[in-house]
C-alpha cells in the first residue's frame, strides 16, 4: 500500500507513536492521533506532522468507551474522508504483584489493553469497509502486543493476560476481515524506556537481552512501516521485536 495521501489513525502517540506519526507523515500520510489526558503532547505531535505538509488531527477519547471510539472514527472520517490504516499503540503498563492483586487490576488491564484496541479495531474496520478496494485491499490494522505473552515474567499477570488477548484478537480478526483488510501485530520488548524506570532497572533489562541493548523506536516503527507499506501479503502474524529476550532464561 502506498502511504502518500493515505489517512492513518494512531491510538497513543506520546513516545514511540509520536515518532511513528512523523515517519508516516514524511511518506505523505495524513495523521490522526488520540489522547486521553496528554492533550499538549499530542497536539505538539500534530503540529510537527502538519509542518511536513500533511493534515493532522488530535482527538480526545476514552478508548474504553464504545461511544468515544465511534465518535473518534466518525470525526476522523469527517476530517480526512476515510481511514486507510489503524495502528493500536495506546496501552497501560503497571505492575501488579500476585500477593497484592485486587479485582480492579484485572478489570483495568482488560479495559485499557484489550477492550480499547478491540473496540477501535472494529470501528475502524467498519469504516475501512466503506473504502474502495485498491489492489485487493480496503485497509490495514497493526496492533501492539508484548513479547512477554510468549514467555511471561512475574508481577504483571493481568497485563499479560490482556496483551495475550491482543495476540488472539489479531489472528482472529485477520481471518474475519480477509481478504480486503490485513491485521498484524508487533510484540516489542523494551522500546524507548519510560521515564519512571531507574538507570539500574534499565541496565538490568539490557543485560537480560541476548543482544545486550535496549530497543529504540525505529526498531518497532520500521516493522510497522513494512507492514503498512512494504508488503500486502502478510496478515494474522505477530512479530516479536525483543532483542532476543524470548530466547533467554531470565524473568525480568
Amino acid at each position: 500500500m502506498q502511504l502518500n495521501d493515505r489517512n492513518i489513525l494512531i491510538t497513543g502517540g506520546r513516545r514511540v507513536g509520536a515518532k511513528l506519526a512523523v515517519d508516516l507523515a514524511q511518506r505523505g500520510a495524513n495523521i490522526a492521533l488520540t489522547y486521553f489526558q496528554s492533550r499538549d503532547t499530542i497536539e505538539a505531535v500534530v503540529d510537527e506532522v502538519q509542518e511536513l505538509g500533511v493534515r493532522g488531527l488530535a482527538v480526545q477519547a476514552d478508548l474504553r468507551q464504545p461511544e468515544d471510539v465511534d465518535a473518534l472514527v466518525a470525526q476522523t472520517v469527517d476530517e480526512f474522508g476515510s481511514i486507510d490504516c489503524l495502528v493500536n499503540m495506546a496501552s497501560t503498563f503497571n505492575a501488579s504483584p500476585l500477593d497484592q492483586l485486587a479485582p480492579e487490576d484485572f478489570d483495568d488491564n482488560i479495559a485499557s489493553n484489550l477492550k480499547a484496541p478491540y473496540l477501535t479495531s472494529l470501528a475502524a474496520a467498519r469504516a475501512m469497509q466503506q473504502n474502495p478496494t485498491v489492489d485487493g485491499l480496503q485497509g490495514k490494522i497493526v496492533n501492539f502486543a508484548d513479547w512477554a505473552v510468549f514467555r511471561p515474567y512475574k508481577g504483571f499477570l493481568p497485563y499479560l493476560i490482556a496483551k495475550g488477548g491482543v495476540v488472539t484478537m489479531t489472528t482472529a480478526l485477520a481471518l474475519e476481515l480477509s481478504p480486503t483488510i490485513t491485521v498484524n501485530a508487533v510484540a516489542p520488548a523494551m522500546i524507548d524506556p519510560p521515564p519512571h524506570l531507574t538507570s539500574e532497572q534499565i541496565e538490568s533489562i539490557r543485560q537480560a537481552s541476548p543482544l545486550k541493548r535496549i530497543g529504540v523506536p525505529s526498531d518497532a516503527n520500521n516493522l510497522v512501516l513494512y507492514l503498512l507499506e512494504g508488503t500486502d501479503f502478510v496478515t494474522g502474524e505477530v512479530f516479536r521485536v525483543d532483542g532476543g529476550r524470548f530466547l533467554g532464561t531470565d524473568h525480568l
